[in-house]
C-alpha cells in the first residue's frame, strides 16, 4: 500500500472539508474532484468505497450549476472518519509530515517511520533514533566495546586533544557538538532505554528525530583520529 499517497489524498479530503464547511454551494468540479479522490483511495487500499461517492444533483445558483455543500459533506465526513479509524490517518499526522520528509538519513527513517505512524508509545521513536546515533558514533570511532555516555566521552571528548573523532578544526565548534551529543545521551537515550515514558507525543518524537538526523550528518563528516 502506498501510504505516502494515501496521506496526500487524505490531506486533499481535509481541504475539501474546509471548503464545504464555509460555503453554501460548491462548484461541480469540486464534486468531481471528491469522487476522483474516493476512486484513488479505493485503488490504494483495495476496498470498494462506492458507498462514499457523491451522486448529488446540481442546483442553479446565480446562473451557474452548483452542488449543495451539505450533500457532499455527509459523504465526505463519513469517509474521513473511516480513514482515520481504519487506517490511522489523522490531521496532525499529515501536518507533521513535512518535518518527517526533511529527514535524510535512511537508517534513521527505516527504524522510526513505522513507529512514528503508530497510535502511541512514541518513546520508542526516541529509543531507536538515539540508538542509531550511538551506533553511528561507535562505528565511526571504532570503539566497539563502549556505549552510552562512556562512548560519547571517548569518541567525542569536549577536549579536542582527547577526542577520537574531530568535528571541526575550531575547538569551540567541536566542544559544542560534543556537549550536544553527550546531552542527547543523558536526556533522551538513557531514559528511553531504561524505562517506559508515556508523555512523549508524536510531535515531540519527530522533533528529536529530526535533530538527530542533523547530528548523524555531523558524525558522518567527522575526521577519525588515532585511538
Amino acid at each position: 500500500m502506498d501510504s505516502a499517497k494515501l496521506k496526500r489524498l487524505y490531506a486533499q479530503l481535509l481541504a475539501i472539508r474546509q471548503i464545504v464547511s464555509t460555503q453554501k454551494y460548491v462548484t461541480l468540479s469540486l464534486g468531481n474532484d471528491y469522487n476522483k479522490v474516493v476512486k484513488e483511495i479505493s485503488a490504494i487500499i483495495n476496498e470498494d468505497l462506492i458507498g462514499f461517492s457523491f451522486f448529488g444533483h446540481p442546483v442553479s445558483e446565480g446562473g451557474d450549476a452548483r452542488y449543495w455543500s451539505d450533500d457532499i459533506r455527509e459523504k465526505l465526513l463519513q469517509l474521513i472518519s473511516y480513514l482515520e479509524y481504519g487506517y490511522n490517518l489523522f490531521q496532525h499526522i499529515v501536518e507533521v509530515g513535512s518535518i518527517y520528509n526533511s529527514i535524510s538519513d535512511e537508517e534513521l527513517k527505516s527504524r522510526c517511520s513505522d513507529i512514528l505512524s503508530a497510535p502511541g508509545n512514541f518513546d520508542r521513536v526516541i529509543n531507536q533514533a538515539t540508538l542509531v546515533l550511538e551506533e553511528r558514533i561507535r562505528k565511526r570511532s571504532g570503539l566497539d566495546s563502549y556505549s552510552g555516555v562512556e562512548l560519547v566521552n571517548k569518541a567525542l571528548n569536549s577536549e579536542l586533544s582527547k577526542s577520537v573523532l574531530q568535528v571541526s578544526d575550531d575547538p569551540d565548534v567541536h566542544e559544542g557538538i560534543a556537549h550536544i551529543c553527550r546531552g542527547i545521551v543523558l536526556a533522551f537515550r538513557n531514559p528511553t532505554h531504561h524505562r517506559i515514558i508515556t508523555d512523549i507525543t508524536r510531535e515531540d518524537a519527530l522533533k528529536v528525530c529530526a535533530f538527530i538526523d542533523k547530528l548523524l550528518q555531523i558524525v558522518d563528516a567527522t575526521k577519525p583520529k588515532s585511538v
